[in-house]
C-alpha cells in the first residue's frame, strides 16, 4: 500500500505541475520531511489527500468518490483495495455464485462485515479483522451456507 500512496503522490505532483523544490517545500511544510520515502503511512495518506484536494480545486483531476463507496461496483473498488480486501470480495462473490449469498452488493457485504467484526465497512477493517473475515467466509463455504 505504501508504494500506491507514493505513486499517487508523484502522479498528483505531475498533474499539479509542481517543480521539485516546490514539492519538497510542500512535503516539509506538511510533514517536516522532504522525501515521500521517509514518510510514515499516515503521513503518506495525508500528503496524498492534500494533493488530491489541491488538484481537484485546480481542475487538474476529477473529484474522487463521486458516488458513495458502498454503491461503487466491484471493478472500481478492487483497484484501491488491499489483497486481503480483494480476497474477501472474491470469497463473497463465490458464495453468491454458489447460491449461498443472495445479495452480493457492496452494501450487503458491508452489512455482514459490520455484524462480523463491528466496523462499518470493509475498507475500515484492519489486517487482523480481514483475516477474521476471510476465515469466516471460508468456513461458510465449507458449511455449504448454513448460517
Amino acid at each position: 500500500m505504501a508504494t500506491n500512496h507514493i505513486a499517487a503522490i508523484h502522479v498528483l505532483k505531475s498533474k499539479l505541475q509542481l517543480q521539485d523544490g516546490d514539492y519538497r517545500a510542500l512535503l516539509a511544510n506538511l510533514t517536516g520531511k522532504t522525501s515521500s520515502k521517509d514518510l510514515t503511512p499516515t503521513q503518506r495518506g495525508a500528503v496524498r489527500d492534500h494533493l488530491q484536494k489541491l488538484a481537484e480545486r485546480m481542475g487538474a483531476v476529477q473529484p474522487t468518490r463521486q458516488r458513495p463507496y458502498a454503491a461503487a461496483k466491484f471493478d472500481q473498488v478492487k483497484a484501491a483495495a488491499s489483497p486481503k480486501e480483494r480476497k474477501v470480495w472474491a470469497l463473497w462473490h463465490q458464495l453468491g455464485r454458489d447460491g449461498v449469498v443472495r445479495n452480493t452488493s457492496a452494501a450487503a457485504l458491508n452489512a455482514w462485515v459490520e455484524r462480523t467484526v463491528q466496523v462499518s465497512a470493509l475498507r475500515f477493517a484492519t489486517d487482523v479483522q480481514l483475516d477474521v473475515l476471510i476465515e469466516a467466509l471460508k468456513a461458510w463455504q465449507l458449511r455449504g451456507g448454513a448460517a
